[in-house]
């Protein structure tokens, strides 16, 4: 089984490293690593210019430095998905991660063996560790792998605007596929859980996903209720909802979109049913 390995960092001179040779260790070795360096500058280019020189499959594209915005990230991934879809090569995965991101050896190994026994299986994680983490069950972002055939089915792309972690998750669901996250298979996760967001983008994100209502008042009231364990804060979940309430906070803003009435509908649709599911 084939795939490649996205990466994207700024400014990852500590983490960078490790991360990437956790991804050289797997005892199923990529084919290729692109590496996005959106603008680093630290140390970053020396080391993953060193790198380079002892793993011929490693390719870093390299970005001007515009500052830190975690709204380049969806960027400089399908920066990387365009660049590997100019070389003409084929591959049965992708695995998502990030430059603080550390995966045991045998981490894709166990990934791509739970999506062979269920080929509806489009997107897969394991756990990072954290408890806010093995709280959701959805498959983590940095950490996913995604099935190559049902990624070329949508684009080769994620939408460019806030959402596009979870809409690629729902989109599958929508299509059919099964998602999962596995909390047998675990890896690391070395900067804290919101660091650079401080989850400003949620409210908005849920409203644009067209998240029911009574799912986001459930998943508010429990970040209120336990924030030590969500990684929430209760100043951050007040926000949160009141972002989902009032859009003329954000509606301006062409980060947050709407998405496609069809998808909307249907993650509405399905909340709504895991809502009664549980109250049944």
């Amino acid at each position: 089984m084939a795939y490649w390995a996205l990466i994207t960092v700024k400014n990852g001179e500590r983490t960078i490293r490790e991360s990437l040779e956790s991804v050289f260790s797997q005892t199923v070795r990529p084919s290729l690593v692109c590496v996005v360096d959106d603008g680093s500058t630290d140390s970053t280019p020396a080391i993953l210019g060193k790198l380079k020189d002892v793993n011929p499959s490693l390719r870093v594209l390299t970005l001007p430095d515009k500052g830190y915005d975690i709204r380049r990230i969806v960027h400089n991934w399908n920066e990387a998905c365009r660049y590997v879809q100019s070389l003409g090569l084929e591959f049965d995965f992708i695995l998502i991660s990030s430059d603080d991101i550390v995966f045991p050896p045998n981490y894709v190994q166990s990934l791509i063996s739970e999506m062979e026994r269920n080929p509806k299986l489009a997107i897969a994680s394991g756990t990072r560790g954290l408890r806010q983490s093995d709280y959701m069950s959805f498959p983590e972002g940095a950490g996913r792998l995604i099935k190559d055939s049902f990624f070329r089915r949508i684009g080769y792309s994620h939408p460019p605007y806030y959402g596009y972690e979870p809409w690629i998750l729902y989109k599958a669901l929508q299509m059919g596929y099964d998602i999962k996250k596995f909390q047998n298979i675990r890896y690391g996760h070395e900067r804290t859980f919101g660091i650079g967001h401080n989850f400003i983008e949620y409210g908005p994100a849920m409203k644009c996903l067209g998240y029911h209502p009574l799912f986001v008042l459930a998943r508010v009231v429990r970040n209120l209720a336990m924030p030590k364990k969500t990684g929430i804060s209760r100043r951050a979940s007040l926000r949160m909802i009141g972002d989902y309430l009032f859009d003329s906070r954000w509606k301006n803003d062409p980060y947050y979109r709407y998405f496609e009435p069809e998808l909307r509908k249907f993650v509405h649709s399905l909340q709504r049913k895991r809502l009664l599911a549980k109250l049944g």
